[in-house]
């Protein structure tokens, strides 16, 4: 039995895909691709899929990875052009290799966000905003947890790594805590500076936001993957 971390892209439509069908479409495809993947025992047996940290609805990502288990004479490599095969083009394996983290190794995670500017908004007047969002002591806001809710202060969650203005909007990159100690998603501090518009510049909007996720680290600065 060989553990392997396949490393995937998920691009374009398949941002589309929530992490619980995102899960059966990978169960699917280990399936038709005939890979011999390696099934619990016990009452219920299922195969053995884990994903180390989800990925929110919307998002598309180069850095996604899945942990999976071959129980059979096939090597990576053919698994993952078999696998390859079967899935769709916007949901492709980039790279297959032997775990070397744990995934309570995790502690952050980098993502690029582009905000769009609302009509009859400057790309400079959403920057001017932001700098004034970011000035503040501390930025509260409510955040689900499994226990229900808790208040979380972005201000100190939130390390803000670039901020760019472009021709139609802010073009930010984040790195937020991830893993199973601390989560946050960086659509919260979004929400955050959305309602800081309505309350003290309702004459500037932000539209549309994208969303990538570009590395998932590990507390030291390395690369999970």
């Amino acid at each position: 039995m060989i553990p392997v971390r396949a490393t995937f892209a998920k691009r374009r439509r398949a941002k589309y895909i929530s992490h619980l069908d995102l899960m059966r479409c990978m169960q699917r495809a280990f399936r038709r691709a005939e890979v011999p993947i390696w099934f619990t025992e016990g009452f219920n047996p299922h195969a053995y899929l884990m994903f180390p940290l989800a990925l929110s609805l919307g998002y598309e990502s180069d850095c996604e990875c899945m942990d999976f288990r071959l129980d059979g004479p096939m090597s990576m490599q053919t698994a993952m052009e078999r696998l390859n095969a079967v899935l769709p083009p916007d949901l492709q394996i980039v790279k297959v290799a032997e775990p070397v983290r744990k995934h309570t190794d995790i502690a952050f995670a980098d993502y690029s966000i582009c905000l769009d500017c609302a009509e009859g908004t400057s790309p400079d007047a959403l920057r001017a905003a932001w700098d004034s969002f970011m000035e503040q002591k501390e930025i509260l806001m409510e955040k689900r947890t499994k226990r229900g809710t808790a208040t979380v202060d972005l201000k100190q969650q939130a390390q803000i790594m670039m901020t760019q203005t472009l021709e139609d909007g802010l073009w930010l990159k984040l790195r937020m805590p991830a893993g199973t100690s601390v989560n946050v998603n960086p659509g919260l501090l979004v929400d955050a500076f959305r309602s800081y518009l309505e309350q003290n510049a309702p004459e500037v909007q932000c539209g549309m936001m994208r969303a990538a996720r570009l590395a998932i680290l590990c507390a030291d600065g390395s690369n999970f993957v």
